[in-house]
């Protein structure tokens, strides 16, 4: 296995953390998220107001979302080991989050759409910003059950030395129902299951930042482990000597043992 490429792979989850604080917030300032609740004259305000700024943001976002998806398969591999020759939850979780990535790539899109054209109807923009904002805060199945699959993994590992410590299995079931709650926010427009509501976004986002950080962390703690496993294993080269060594004392027991016979 290259070192490089996988160890590298195990800071993408930070990278995700970065771009989205450069992105998301500091350039799209979409943190905190704008209030449903807005006219649409309101929003088309926000929006083309910083019209620049929110497509430089979302391109810095998009890039953040490919990281999340080089994420996903590193813990993928991890699980893997897991789980043996049978990986169905390996596979699902990296299927999942193919599939969240590719969700997250075109919400970005109607955002950058609606800063397409300063003169549009404010209540086409309008529309644009809830296309965005509705699924993005509320399409959590995909995360949440990757989430929940990497959890199940680990509280499943019986190794003498489990690839994650067995709290952050527990961890990623909690993160993983955390992250339901947004699934709600197109029945309001106000309070806490609204998009910019403390339950559906405010609670799954710091709890999202918090799970990349320590995920981060142990992962990279599990492709050290997994590169030290691969390094004291004998190479093909030895396996084929020590092949030859037993082929060889069994001809020799053959020719001892044939006078006899």
């Amino acid at each position: 296995m290259s070192r490089l490429i996988h160890r590298a792979a195990g800071w993408s989850g930070a990278g995700v953390l970065v771009l989205m604080a450069i992105g998301f917030v500091g350039l799209a300032r979409f943190f905190p998220p704008p209030s449903p609740a807005l006219s649409a004259e309101q929003t088309a305000a926000i929006i083309i107001g910083h019209a620049s700024f929110i497509r430089w943001g979302m391109i810095l976002t998009m890039v953040a979302a490919v990281l999340l998806g080089i994420f996903a398969v590193s813990i993928a591999v991890q699980m893997r080991r897991i789980e043996g020759r049978f990986p169905l939850l390996s596979m699902t979780e990296f299927g999942l989050g193919m599939l969240f990535v590719l969700e997250f790539l075109y919400l970005l899109f109607f955002w950058q759409t609606a800063t397409f054209r300063a003169d549009r109807d404010p209540k086409l923009i309008e529309l644009l910003n809830d296309m965005a904002w509705i699924p993005f805060v509320g399409l959590t199945g995909t995360a949440a059950v990757q989430v929940a699959c990497f959890g199940v993994a680990i509280l499943i590992d019986r190794r003498p030395v489990p690839v994650f410590p067995r709290w952050l299995g527990y961890c990623n079931l909690w993160v993983a129902l955390i992250f339901c709650a947004g699934t709600f926010n197109v029945f309001f427009k106000t309070g806490p299951l609204a998009w910019n509501g403390i339950l559906a976004w405010w609670l799954p986002v710091l709890v999202f930042a918090v799970w990349l950080i320590v995920v981060t962390i142990y992962l990279r703690k599990a492709i050290d482990s997994h590169i030290d496993e691969v390094d004291a294993a004998p190479s093909n080269k030895e396996l084929a000597v020590q092949l030859d060594d037993l082929q060889g004392q069994v001809r020799q027991l053959l020719s001892q043992a044939s006078p006899k016979l």
